[in-house]
């Protein structure tokens, strides 16, 4: 089970995408730029992955990972802990 204080600060998130693993559980969160419906603009929004070890990210099928998106805050960080910690792989 991972905590939210292992995920690094939200600053960090600004330049570089962070990964780590859980067990056999891998994940990878990152900032992501998602269209905003109807506008020409976009938003920020954090995005974790996560897919099954022992291979990285690079090196895993599209097909093995799953995907989940939030606000790019400390709560967003949070939401994307629980969510990962309610995720099997």
């Amino acid at each position: 089970m991972i905590e939210r204080k292992s995920l690094l600060a939200l600053n960090f998130y600004k330049s570089s995408p962070f990964t780590g693993s859980d067990g056999n559980k891998r994940y990878r969160i990152e900032k992501v730029s998602c269209p905003i419906p109807d506008s020409e603009e976009s938003e920020t929004k954090l995005q974790a992955t996560i897919w099954p070890g022992p291979f990285a990210y690079a090196s895993t099928p599209d097909k093995k990972k799953t995907t989940y998106l939030a606000a790019f805050s400390e709560e967003g960080l949070q939401d994307i802990t629980d969510w990962i910690n309610t995720q099997q792989v």
